[in-house]
């Protein structure tokens, strides 16, 4: 509770805040109060002193959310660790662009007195987010971007009640966009995320087969076992497969634990996952321990002293051990895909380094992250079959909620090919009884 005191000045009594270096409290309007009588201003401190319980104001005036929301950023970047970090830095830059373009433009102001305001926190509700999120489509800003300026404002608004500055955003926190179906974006592909491709059955064996046949040939084509059979088997992310150390393997329980993440841009490793569900620990069987105890003999003789599974082929330049990077994980990736018809490229050579230009290839959006698609899929079509529980699905794809399992990774982003498709339709069918 603030140390709010009555001093009187010129005739007039102020109320002081002792707790913010004797500052004299304000207005709505940031204008100083005075109080003719002593009676008014010791009921302005209870009242006061009431609405700061509630979280409603800040003494001294409200709070501002676009200053708050730019405040959450700037925070967070200053007392953020590299290894440590609720909000990795790439993130803090998407704050900082949507507070400077987005919620700068186009979050709504309160008419008062005929002038239009900002918002104050106690102001902020679902409605209010609705009538952003109209005013950005019909700006043209695309559905995803609103949806992660959405994602960025709850977790600011959860910041807001840890540090006391509003207390209910109740509203704001159970607007969710997804479930706003009479919202209608321009880009409603986007909306609906059906774009995802997502690699067959019947390539992912091509593939498999390929890099199993060639394993012995080059370096190359040991990362390109090694990479597809840690995409094929663990389903994880390009950062967690660079975060693999060696380590992490336990063949004896036979299990592969991820535990971190290497994010270049953040400073390299993280001993931390994209959230707290996912540090995960993966079970493999016999058989498939056997392909993982191949890869990790040849990378102990390729480079016996550098922790990661996928090490890199020299130190960085500040000396320490590194994993493969993501453009040299790429290019094996798109290399196997070219082999195997999967994708047509166009190689050359620029300041003495080996390059490639996409000419064609289905997964050009994600070439690692098909595969990732591709394991949910299969685990979510097959797991009645299987007897696997929702929870064991979205624990092994390391998500906290079984809604993102089915809503990002869900056999209904499935697009395939035709007679995947058509097959599907086939299913339908006799589950219906139409095939009588």
């Amino acid at each position: 509770m603030s140390d709010l005191r009555i001093t009187k000045r010129e005739g007039k009594y102020v109320i002081q805040n002792y707790d913010n270096g004797r500052k004299q409290i304000r207005d709505n309007n940031n204008k100083k109060l005075t109080f003719i009588s002593k009676k008014d201003a010791k009921a302005a401190i209870k009242e006061f002193l009431a609405l700061e319980l509630k979280g409603a104001v800040q003494l001294g005036g409200r709070h501002i959310f676009k200053d708050k929301f730019r405040e959450f950023a700037d925070d967070r970047l200053e007392t953020a660790s590299d290894n440590d970090m609720a909000l990795t830095k790439q993130g803090i830059v998407g704050y900082m662009s949507y507070s400077k373009n987005q919620i700068a433009n186009y979050f709504p102001k309160k008419l008062e007195n005929g002038n239009k305001r900002d918002l104050y926190l106690d102001e902020l509700d679902g409605m209010v987010l609705e009538e952003f999120a109209k005013t950005c489509f019909k700006n043209g800003v695309t559905y995803k971007t609103v949806k992660n300026i959405v994602r960025h404002i709850h977790t600011t608004c959860r910041w807001f009640m840890e540090k006391k500055y509003h207390n209910d955003f109740s509203s704001v926190l159970n607007w969710k966009i997804h479930k706003q179906h009479h919202l209608k974006p321009k880009d409603r592909d986007d909306e609906y995320e059906i774009r995802t491709e997502v690699i067959t059955p019947d390539e992912a064996n091509k593939v498999l087969s390929y890099v199993e046949k060639h394993k012995d040939r080059s370096h190359k084509d040991a990362l390109a076992y090694a990479i597809f059979t840690i995409l094929a088997l663990f389903g994880i992310r390009p950062s967690e497969i660079q975060g693999l150390k060696k380590l992490n393997f336990n063949f004896v329980s036979r299990y592969v634990w991820i535990k971190g993440a290497y994010l270049a841009r953040e400073g390299g490793y993280r001993n931390r996952t994209k959230n707290d569900d996912s540090n995960r620990a993966l079970d493999f069987t016999e058989k498939q321990s056997k392909h993982l105890q191949w890869i990790m003999d040849y990378m102990n003789k390729y480079k016996q002293h550098n922790p990661y599974f996928l090490p890199a082929s020299r130190l960085g330049q500040d000396g320490k051990h590194k994993p493969i990077a993501q453009f040299e994980m790429r290019k094996v990736i798109y290399r196997t895909y070219e082999a195997v018809g999967l994708a047509k490229l166009n190689w050359f050579t620029k300041s003495n380094t080996e390059q490639y230009e996409i000419i064609e290839c289905r997964f050009k959006d994600g070439p690692a992250k098909c595969w990732r698609h591709y394991m949910a899929t299969m685990l979510i079509d097959n797991m009645y079959v299987l007897g696997l529980t929702p929870n064991y699905i979205k624990s092994r794809l390391g998500h906290s909620r079984w809604q993102t399992t089915q809503d990002r990774y869900g056999n209904h982003n499935l697009i395939g090919t035709d007679e995947m498709r058509l097959e599907r339709a086939d299913k339908v069918e006799k589950a219906l009884g139409f095939d009588k």
